[in-house]
């Protein structure tokens, strides 16, 4: 993997963001300007970012959790793929299944019948189908492939998800933070920064950048496997970790106190609706406000590793 520095992100596109009309207010801090109507990115916040990402996966794999590749762009697919050939980590690049983190029971029961299919064909069962019955069968298996080849191996929910284009994967998010899962992503100027908790500004629609920002992501995985064996953690210790498939999946901490907390307020008095005449109304002036970009002068050196 080549040197994390300014000028490799800029020879893989990563500078380039999206167009003036389509940015996204929140990346702001992000932005170091703009060129013929398309946003710059800055590229100090990107390697900052990059940083930060590689110094949580290195822990969060050490400590014996795993990580899960998210991005489903058709142009970005092998990347994400090649992300498991190196790393054994899960990961989803043909379409997110809905209730994959939340839901895990029922997406486990396909991953086992997925493995029925497999072992069905081998032992010759097509052969006492029809045509339409056996085409009807091969269908049915490659559509289950297609969608859960990446998270077979995946027996417990991730420590963390590795998202790129948080915009296009909102569905993935979404479950991650109702599971408490931590969200790293690779956000673009059209992006939403706050449905992140490592943001690692960067073009997500080229495939060298996103290919180049993965394979340092990939660096601190390996890292963090040499961590984990140094500390003594191997697969037979995490088998007490694994999500049985029989079993339910606790409510996320912060989902607990707040269901906890509205109980016991409702216990003591009843909420008081809110008249409809004193909610907020959206201002549509201020989705229309000009750029105001401010170079940074932030040292890249600076950034903790």
């Amino acid at each position: 993997m080549s040197q994390l520095s300014v000028q490799t992100l800029v020879d893989a596109g990563a500078h380039i963001g999206c167009r003036v009309s389509r940015w996204n207010p929140k990346m702001e801090p992000y932005i170091h300007g703009s060129r013929n109507r398309i946003h710059v990115i800055d590229l100090k916040e990107t390697i900052r970012g990059i940083l930060r990402a590689k110094h949580f996966l290195k822990e969060m794999i050490g400590s014996g959790q795993d990580v899960l590749f998210v991005g489903t762009k058709p142009q970005i697919r092998s990347e994400v793929a090649k992300v498991n050939e190196e790393t054994g980590m899960p990961f989803v690049n043909d379409r997110w299944i809905g209730g994959t983190l939340t839901n895990y029971q029922i997406i486990g029961s396909r991953i086992a019948h997925l493995d029925d299919l497999e072992k069905k064909e081998t032992e010759g069962y097509l052969d006492d189908l029809t045509k339409k019955e056996a085409a009807r069968f091969l269908r049915e298996k490659r559509k289950i492939f297609r969608n859960l080849h990446g998270i077979r191996d995946m027996f417990r929910l991730p420590g963390a998800l590795v998202v790129v284009d948080p915009r296009t994967e909102r569905n993935a998010v979404r479950e991650a933070q109702r599971m408490g899962i931590p969200v790293i992503g690779v956000v673009d100027t059209d992006g939403d920064p706050d449905f992140c908790d490592l943001v690692i500004p960067a073009n997500d629609d080229a495939i060298r950048s996103v290919g180049l920002i993965l394979g340092h992501l990939v660096e601190a995985i390996e890292r963090g496997k040499d961590l984990r064996k140094e500390r003594g953690i191997t697969e037979a210790s995490k088998q007490d970790d694994i999500v049985p498939l029989s079993a339910p999946i606790p409510m996320p901490k912060s989902q607990r106190a707040r269901r906890s907390d509205g109980q016991a307020h409702a216990a003591e008095e009843p909420p008081v609706p809110r008249p409809s005449s004193d909610r907020p109304k959206p201002n549509p002036d201020a989705l229309n406000r000009p750029v105001a970009v401010t170079p940074t002068t932030d040292s890249v050196d600076s950034v903790d590793s």
